[in-house]
């Protein structure tokens, strides 16, 4: 049985590794060559990122040249592949662009994180629970750098895209961006909270004595705990006091306060046009 657990929390780990380390081959690009894009669709008044992504671009008239996005990227997409190959690969590409459409991999690789704390290999659930809190750190940065690259095409551009098209068709009018805004913000809130709270509960797995004040938390403690420093109010009783898990507090806390100010003036904006 423990090598089983092992083998799953190995494969879990993996699969948070590869997704982490493709962060950063795809954030760069889209830094260095985003507002490239930019210019270039508003140029030519089309919302084909995805071609361009998969294409590259060079256009003699904005005087803009933007290469392939990187072949290591696992970023969910609508990619339009550059030649027509066989349909099993397009399902292939699919599937392993679903199994790392991060709303997906979280959920499901936190859950089975989650279940199987008591058995699993000490390193391996460090690990894991380590890579989940880094990615939900990664997913908020990432939302900055594509609102900064290319503006208000990032809510369509970014792994939350599929909310803000499913709440589009069904209860949102044409034209409503700031409410499409407001649903792309709150997944991306959503997505954060629940990252930490594993690597809270993960951390408290470990070594209880990294918090104080809840003597039987469980993960719903460290959802609650999670939420509150979200919300700014942070009164769910329960203090860090070890190193890491101030650290840990620290950054959750820098980086919504930083995407609270941006969704401020984000949805500010998004109003003001409307």
């Amino acid at each position: 049985m423990n090598t089983l657990v092992g083998g799953v929390i190995t494969i879990i780990d993996l699969a948070l590794l590869l997704k982490t380390a493709a962060f950063f081959p795809d954030n760069l690009w889209l830094w260095r060559y985003g507002p490239g894009i930019l210019t270039h669709l508003r140029h030519e008044q089309t919302s084909d990122v995805d071609r361009i992504e998969a294409l590259g671009v060079h256009c003699e008239f904005c005087k803009v040249t933007i290469p392939p996005r990187p072949r290591t990227s696992l970023r969910y997409s609508r990619r339009h592949a550059p030649t027509r190959g066989p349909a099993a690969t397009g399902v292939l590409r699919g599937l392993v662009n679903l199994v790392f459409w991060t709303p997906l991999l979280v959920a499901t690789s936190g859950t089975t994180l989650i279940l199987l704390s008591s058995a699993a290999p000490r390193t391996l659930l460090i690990l894991g629970t380590a890579e989940i809190g880094l990615l939900g750190f990664l997913t908020l940065l990432a939302a900055l750098v594509i609102r900064y690259s290319l503006g208000t095409r990032d809510i369509y551009y970014s792994d939350m895209s599929r909310y803000v098209g499913f709440f589009s068709r069904r209860s949102l009018g044409p034209g409503s961006a700031a409410q499409a805004h407001s649903v792309y913000l709150a997944a991306l809130l959503l997505v954060s909270v629940f990252c930490y709270a594993v690597t809270y509960d993960g951390m408290y797995a470990l070594r209880p004595g990294l918090f104080a004040g809840h003597p039987d938390a469980n993960f719903l403690t460290w959802l609650y705990f999670s939420a509150t420093i979200v919300s700014t109010t942070g009164d769910s009783g329960i203090h860090a006091v070890g190193g890491i898990s101030r650290f840990v507090v620290t950054v959750q806390t820098s980086t919504v306060l930083i995407l609270l100010c941006w969704a401020i003036g984000v949805l500010a904006s998004a109003r003001r046009g409307h």
